[in-house]
């Protein structure tokens, strides 16, 4: 009896140690890097929330981003250097559908995010079956009944 007790805190120990190391090798790390100088961006982000890139923008520049909760725990990975807002806020979107605002003088206002873009069927090329030609019909077999009252 004390030997099966022994095994399964062994196996206890063993899980509790796997399962504990696994979550840190799982766990990946979150980088947001945004630089602002003037109308130009520089961003480096790894798995950030987008919830929390929008804010560092529209706390820097002042845009305002609607878009469902849904859609803004969204995380992306991207990287860029030197580009001007709009090119910058359309790389960190580039796979949602999305809607810039402009006043009259060409400065950003806000972005709304609307949904996901769908997923493309890859590009390959399909192979088309070769077309099928008709079946020519056959001549009506002659019995030889028939042939006989012939």
């Amino acid at each position: 009896m004390k030997k099966a007790a022994k095994v399964i805190l062994a196996l206890i120990a063993v899980c509790f140690a796997f399962f504990s190391q696994s979550t840190f090798i799982l766990a990946e790390e979150i980088v947001i890097y945004l630089d602002f100088e003037n109308q130009i961006i520089t961003a480096k982000l790894e798995e950030a929330p987008l919830r929390s890139v929008f804010e560092r923008i529209k706390k820097e520049k002042h845009i305002w981003i609607k878009g469902s909760r849904f859609l803004l725990d969204e995380r992306v990975s991207v990287q860029f250097k030197d580009l001007s807002i709009k090119d910058g806020l359309q790389r960190i979107l580039h796979n949602m559908n999305h809607c810039l605002i402009f006043d009259q003088h060409s400065n950003l206002l806000g972005v709304i995010v609307v949904g996901r873009k769908p997923i493309r069927p890859s590009r390959r090329r399909l192979t088309v079956p070769p077309k099928r030609t008709p079946r020519k019909r056959m001549p009506r077999r002659t019995s030889k009944r028939r042939l006989r009252r012939e």
